[in-house]
């Protein structure tokens, strides 16, 4: 029997731990659109030494506050789905059980692999660490506690909490914003697409980042490839940080009509006959009108990298091809002999060289291979290499803005003669007009292997197999003669 829906949409009380979990027979979930368990070790340390201390302090003592809990109240589902708090509720689950040897009354918390591995790791460090609470805390600590029972109003609270101070990265935001835009012509037809969606944005969350530097891919995969992609045009190369991924993945997606599965086309390398696509029950696609079957691999979505962005499940169809595009060019198994040559440009020759070069040599071969898929990609990243290493010769210190004016300062925006190119000899030609450099390598006087322009130096003579030679003197040449080897 379903429980009854509150008179009331919205509740709001001060409660512990345990009475939080106890004030409803309803069990306490987490609903598709949350992320994974993600706090690290020092967060847990942190979370155990501040309760240790706070249990120090003498008697009278204000209750332990830990913020606000937002939960929806889910009558058909008999669940209270958390909408915000769920990293603080599953770590004190995690010491309610290591104190109590048991988890709190009605407590239905499921994690994927990969969360289950750092809430071990979390119980890990309860039980070693030197000093935690005792089991009174579960008494003394305390939140506000709002409880909705609308999806609607539950998305609105989310929203509006993590939209201003920014706790949570845009990705998360925007991962409930078009959760919440699916739709379907039945509950249960619903429920379905929101959970294939669910479950190829978890793909997304679960991959690793393709920089070494960055902790999470998702936040990656927009930040520094897709927003820069699509916003990098002409002379405009800006800084884009939380807000301009919420004005362009959010507020600027377009609502669709009709069916909430059929997603409209627009004319691309990879479509040239589709004007919608429909997503089915069983994860694969079709294309209308001839309705030609498209397999479940995300990177064949006949979608284009600058094309608009429909609301719902057109986001996470589009986040899911880009997203298996960039790390086909730097991660996952392949036979394509291009690709593999890139990888050995890639790594040989940019890893040798600045980070901020490297975000920006993935960058424009996203959009390559978007374009022109697998087609003269060495081609392609030998020259776009010999561009970006005249930036290094240059500078010892190649800051952020060099990056970026890479592309602000071309003769013709690298990003735009991409996208707007038919063949790969466009963008190949392009480079070699505009991004020669003769003078400068020919004239480059730095010393092997010392610094980090020698280091990079050493890289590209030993890559083109000229470690004898102490001069980068006709390294267009070298170039020319390996692609006519046809080898590296």
């Amino acid at each position: 029997m379903s429980a009854k829906p509150k008179a009331n949409p919205v509740d709001v009380h001060v409660m512990n731990f345990s009475r939080f979990f106890s004030a409803s027979k309803l069990p306490l979930a987490v609903d598709t659109y949350q992320r994974g368990f993600v706090w690290n070790d020092e967060k847990i340390r942190q979370l155990a030494d501040d309760l240790a201390d706070y249990q120090k302090v003498p008697d009278p003592k204000p209750p332990y506050y830990m913020g606000t809990v937002l939960v929806h109240h889910h009558a058909e589902k008999e669940k209270r789905f958390i909408i915000d708090g769920q990293q603080r509720l599953t770590a004190l689950c995690v010491l309610h059980q290591q104190l109590k040897n048991g988890l709190p009354d009605n407590c239905a918390l499921t994690y994927s692999p990969k969360s289950a591995r750092r809430i071990r790791s979390a119980a890990g460090i309860f039980r070693d660490h030197r000093r935690y609470p005792d089991e009174k805390i579960f008494e003394q600590i305390a939140f506000t506690v709002i409880c909705v029972d609308r999806v609607d109003l539950a998305f609105t609270f989310f929203d509006t909490q993590n939209n201003r101070g920014v706790p949570l990265h845009a990705t998360d935001l925007l991962k409930a914003y078009h959760l919440r835009a699916v739709d379907g012509a039945t509950t249960e037809r619903k429920e379905s697409l929101q959970t294939l969606c669910a479950r190829r944005w978890e793909g997304i969350q679960q991959g690793a980042p393709v920089m070494s530097h960055d902790q999470e891919f998702a936040p990656s995969l927009f930040t520094k490839f897709l927003w820069r992609a699509r916003y990098w045009t002409g002379g405009r190369v800006v800084y884009g940080g939380h807000d301009a991924l919420m004005e362009e993945f959010q507020k600027q997606t377009w609502k669709l009509e009709g069916d909430h599965a059929t997603i409209p086309l627009y004319r691309s390398r990879h479509n040239r006959l589709g004007t919608a696509l429909t997503l089915t029950r069983d994860g694969h696609s079709e294309i209308h009108t001839n309705r030609i079957s498209l397999s479940p691999n995300a990177e064949d979505l006949p979608f284009a990298i600058r094309q608009p962005i429909q609301k719902g499940i057109g986001f996470f169809l589009y986040s899911d091809k880009y997203s298996a595009l960039l790390r086909r060019l730097v991660a996952e198994p392949t036979e394509s002999q291009e690709v593999l040559l890139f990888r050995e440009v890639y790594e040989k020759l940019l890893m040798a060289n600045s980070l901020f070069l490297r975000e920006i040599f993935l960058l424009a071969s996203l959009l390559y291979t978007d374009q022109f898929d697998d087609e003269k990609l060495w081609e392609f990243s030998l020259w776009l290499e010999h561009a970006l290493g005249a930036i290094r010769l240059s500078k010892e210190q190649v800051r952020y803005e060099a990056a970026q004016n890479f592309f602000k300062q071309d003769a013709l925006n690298l990003l735009d003669v991409i996208a707007s190119g038919f063949r790969p000899e466009q963008v190949i030609a392009h480079l070699r007009t505009y991004h020669s450099h003769r003078k400068l390598y020919d004239e480059e006087k730095i010393r092997t292997g010392k610094g980090v322009q020698g280091i990079y130096k050493q890289a590209v003579l030993a890559y083109y197999g000229q470690e004898e030679l102490k001069s980068l003197r006709g390294k267009e040449g070298w170039i020319d003669n390996m692609l006519e080897r046809g080898d590296s």
